[in-house]
């Protein structure tokens, strides 16, 4: 399942959940692309947290949207296990100047006040 959880000018939060399907991945894929069509640069958070069956080949055969796009990604959080975000991570460091940062599970606001600096008080 699928959800955007907060979005903020070029900045957005979208929740994963449960089961990682093909039609999640090409949902989010379509927010990130829309967000990139409207900004040169945008910064994503995604709380796969709570994901408890995904298929790498989902990702891999989505991988297209990140050739494409990597230029506009500036920033990008991932609250996941650290198997998930190892094997995501080591992929993506080896061809972006993008900034990809890992946050457990119990770090979701932590990865929040990285993405959306704004939302902090003062």
């Amino acid at each position: 399942m699928y959800n955007v959880f907060w979005q903020e000018a070029n900045k957005i939060e979208i929740t994963l959940r449960n089961h990682l399907t093909q039609s999640d991945m090409e949902q989010v894929i379509h927010q990130l692309e829309s967000l990139s069509a409207m900004y040169q640069e945008i910064n994503v958070l995604l709380d796969a947290g709570q994901v408890d069956k995904y298929d790498f080949r989902i990702i891999l055969e989505n991988f297209d949207f990140y050739k494409r796009y990597k230029n506009n990604l500036k920033k990008v959080a991932l609250v996941s296990d650290k198997k998930f975000a190892s094997f995501l991570f080591s992929q993506l460091n080896k061809m972006t100047d993008t900034e990809f940062r890992h946050f457990e599970d119990e770090q979701l606001e932590e990865a929040r006040k990285w993405i959306f600096p704004s939302r902090l008080p003062g």
